[in-house]
């Protein structure tokens, strides 16, 4: 017999605790290591950055001497545009070096470099103005001066900056260097650790945790109605395997059973509703129909009269209208509680659409409804009956007007659902869905859920069951409405999904 090893549970805890602490100060000291290099990369990048502007500033001074120099012997204006030049590109470069000065001595020599140039640049402006006075000796003099003497500093403490940089340079390069060696030797170690580690936590699953699993999957197996074997080769991964698949089919198993009874309820709700309708319905359309009927007669006989006012005819006008919405409001009930079996022949859904829409384009023009129209394009067939299908159309369309009003838009578009799951159907199917859009107040949250359910109040004009015979209906086809608030607020969406037979 299999016997159940003891799990100890508290040292597997400590144990997993003590490695995630040890592993959370690797990573954390690995991490401080690579912001280390990263600042050192980041300081020889600055450092390598000022020996170039410092070099630059360097070739830009060569060439401002060399000007100078020229301009002693050659007074013309064009040496001037070129020293001009240069100045502006040393200026440049000397800007890019201060922004890029790590520390006080290099920003001290870089402020020297500026005070001496710009004394040279003073120097050189004096000396055009002597020049302008033709005091050439005195210019000669000062523009010496400034090449020897100004100039040959400044590129000596350039020299010196650079030297500076590139001491800098090398130092962090030895710290980035030990850096590195520090990280790789944390990352041998943790290599060496993690394979400890590895083979530890595999014998403390080994031992503590797969004997149960293994007695856990003999439960299960025999939970789920198949025989338990007294002895068993123990098997981790095989084991684990099998204990996912055996709870995972009792899990679909009771979620199906739970969706199954909670199906079949409301198909009883519903079927005992249908069969309360089925059994009064005759005797309440007996008993309804044949006192309006006599109503009826009589009401027409007197309007037929010639001694009635009119006044008095007005008034039994008014009454044969509601005689008139009595017996269609019995004649529909009755559709309801015993719909007629449809004749099913394949028929364009759409084309049925445009016959209901040509019929009701008198009421369109009374109510200013705007209809749009969006299926251009979709070719189908559905097995229908065309008439029980216009009938759908109808109830969605004039309920739509009514509740718009006047002035509304009423957007009728179509497209082709592929793969979907009909709620009612158990096997996936392409349907075509047609969708009227209105822009009226919307369904209210109320009665949004119970919308299809016979007699819901949907508006101050009482309650009706055309929304119910139209469910009834297209379920009899295969299909199903949805109805839904656009998500904008204004107005709903009412949608009619049929199966095709081709697309």
């Amino acid at each position: 017999m299999f016997t159940k090893p003891i799990f100890n549970y508290r040292l597997f805890i400590w144990v997993l605790l003590i490695l995630a602490v040890i592993m959370g100060g690797v990573f954390l000291l690995i991490a401080y290591s690579y912001k280390l290099q990263k600042e050192t990369e980041a300081y020889i990048t600055s450092a390598r950055t000022a020996v170039n502007e410092a070099n630059e500033m360097d070739n830009e001074l060569t060439a401002i001497k060399g000007l100078t120099y020229t301009y002693l012997v050659n007074k013309s204006d064009a040496w001037l545009d070129s020293l001009g030049y240069h100045k502006e590109r040393f200026t440049i470069h000397l800007e890019r070096a201060r922004k890029g000065a790590q520390n006080n001595e290099e920003k001290i020599l870089l402020q020297q470099i500026s005070a001496l140039f710009s004394n040279y640049e003073q120097n050189l402006l004096v000396a055009i103005t002597h020049l302008k006075k033709r005091e050439v000796t005195k210019a000669n003099a000062l523009l010496l001066h400034s090449a020897q003497d100004l100039l040959g500093t400044i590129h000596q403490k350039s020299n010196e900056f650079i030297k500076l940089n590139k001491t800098v340079e090398a130092r962090y390069e030895m710290e980035l260097a030990r850096t590195n060696n520090v990280i790789f030797q944390i990352l041998i170690i943790l290599g060496i650790g993690g394979i400890t580690t590895g083979l530890l936590l595999g014998w403390l699953i080994s031992r503590l945790l797969f004997g149960p699993i293994n007695q856990l999957v003999l439960t299960v197996r025999n939970a789920s109605g198949e025989a338990v074997l007294e002895k068993v080769s123990f098997n981790p991964r095989n084991d684990i395997n099998e204990l996912e698949e055996r709870i995972r089919k009792l899990i679909d198993g009771a979620n199906k059973a739970n969706e199954d009874l909670l199906k079949n309820k409301e198909l009883l709700q519903h079927s005992n509703k249908h069969t309360a309708l089925g059994k009064i319905a005759p005797t309440i359309a007996h008993e309804i129909r044949n006192p309006l009927a006599a109503i009826k007669m009589l009401v027409y006989s007197i309007k037929e009269d010639e001694e009635v006012s009119t006044s008095v005819k007005e008034d039994l006008e008014i009454i044969s209208r509601e005689i008139e919405r009595l017996e269609n409001f019995t004649k529909d009930f009755l559709m309801f509680a015993k719909p007629s079996d449809p004749v099913l022949v394949a028929v364009n859904p759409i084309a049925s659409l445009i016959d209901v829409l040509q019929l009701l384009k008198p009421r369109f023009k009374k109510n200013n409804i705007m209809v749009r129209e969006d299926f251009e394009g979709i070719r189908c067939s559905v097995l229908a009956d065309s008439g029980q299908l216009k009938q759908i159309y109808l109830n969605i369309i004039l309920n739509a007007i009514d509740v718009m009003d006047h002035n509304g838009t009423l957007t009728i578009n179509a497209s082709f659902v592929t793969k979907i799951q009909n709620p009612e159907m158990e096997d996936p199917h392409t349907f075509v869905g047609i969708r009227f859009i209105d822009n009226g107040p919307g369904i209210p949250l109320a009665i949004l859920n119970n919308l299809f359910e016979p007699y819901i109040k949907k508006s101050d004009m009482g309650v009706g069951i055309g929304l119910s015979i139209s469910q009834s209906i297209a379920k009899s086809h295969g299909g199903w409405i949805s109805a839904e608030n656009r998500p904008d607020g204004h107005g709903a969406v009412f949608s009619i999904f049929l199966p095709t037979i081709n697309a």
